[in-house]
């Protein structure tokens, strides 16, 4: 399995040995240009600074009742003259649930959740014919306070997406399919390892203002280690709110027979710069 994973990491990191084509000035420079307009924090390749503050309930598929509070504090910052980025996530946990149906939690915890972050870069950019693809390695760290917070596993997630810039010919939209390979290479006691496949794609509207936006994020997840397969359909609206400000709603959907929620909502803030 490990093999498999690290052959998987490899050949996703092979990509940033791929070399930038020469751009058309004038193509680049309309990139630049359009980007450093866009303070939404949704442009995959954007990478700005921003801070971002989100809070997430999650309606938990379990007998009886119950949910998952998660508050995420997450932050951007653009590497060596903004071709590489990185991200970091830290995350308070409050977890109830009645797992037997018998009208008590059994399940009742909260604090410190599991942090993680990652690297990325756009080892292939080509606008001429609006199209770009990402690499990334991310790193998840086993630091939740309880175990029920957490995977109590050290974690890494080699990530590939690309990028199509006004697909269709639709002014303001881009797609982003992306898949990542997420496994353990370190378990804290009596954990069981890791071993998932996340696929993404995003799709994403922009008004011709950069002040508005919506879009929808529909995810499956291949859990390897315990043949599981759930998904989620995510959709969300936002607003800027003066300067790099922005305020967003992000409604969510469970699919599978093997999701651990059945819906979800999530409201944040961000502030990109």
């Amino acid at each position: 399995m490990h093999i498999l994973a690290s052959y998987l990491a490899a050949l996703v990191f092979g990509l940033v040995s791929l070399s930038m084509p020469a751009l058309a000035q004038d193509a680049e420079s309309k990139l630049k240009s359009e980007m450093a307009k866009d303070k939404t924090g949704t442009n995959p390749i954007n990478f700005t600074h921003d801070l971002r503050l989100y809070n997430e309930y999650q309606f938990l598929n379990v007998a009886g009742d119950g949910f998952n509070n998660v508050t995420t504090l997450e932050y951007r910052h653009p590497l060596a003259d903004g071709k590489w980025q990185v991200r970091g996530r830290i995350r308070g946990v409050k977890i109830e649930a009645d797992t037997n149906n018998d009208g008590i939690d059994n399940l009742d915890s909260s604090g410190l959740g599991d942090i993680d972050f990652r690297v990325l870069t756009v080892p292939y950019l080509d606008m001429p014919n609006k199209f770009a693809i990402a690499t990334g390695l991310e790193f998840f760290l086993p630091s939740a306070s309880n175990d029920a917070l957490g995977t109590e596993a050290f974690s890494l997630g080699p990530q590939v997406f690309g990028v199509f810039f006004t697909p269709f010919g639709i002014p303001g939209t881009l797609i982003a399919p992306a898949y990542q390979h997420k496994f353990s290479v370190a378990e804290e006691s009596g954990a069981k390892n890791e071993h998932q496949g996340l696929f993404d794609l995003f799709i994403l509207w922009t008004s011709k203002d950069k002040q508005t936006w919506a879009l929808i994020n529909p995810q499956m997840i291949l859990d390897y280690r315990q043949d599981k397969q759930f998904g989620f359909v995510d959709a969300e609206v936002g607003r800027m709110i003066g300067g790099g400000h922005s305020a967003y709603i992000r409604p969510s959907v469970s699919i599978g027979h093997d999701r651990p929620t059945d819906a979800s909502i999530e409201v944040g803030y961000k502030i990109v710069w």
